[in-house]
């Protein structure tokens, strides 16, 4: 699958728990998206964002 850059960012940085992007309302739709793609989700206690296999391998893939 084609990552566009916001999304490749908002995975790496939930990928080693840096501080995420302002949530505006694009910032918003990447996050929805990866959570609807199954790439990441969110955790309680602490609330937090977490990376999934899935997201894991779709951060990993080659760029053409």
């Amino acid at each position: 699958m084609k990552l566009t850059d916001r999304e490749k960012d908002f995975l790496s940085r939930v990928k080693v728990g840096a501080r995420l992007r302002l949530a505006d309302r694009d910032e918003d739709k990447v996050r929805q998206r990866m959570r609807r793609l199954g790439f990441a989700e969110v955790v309680m206690n602490p609330r937090r964002w977490v990376l999934t296999e899935a997201g894991r391998q779709a951060l990993e893939e080659p760029t053409p």
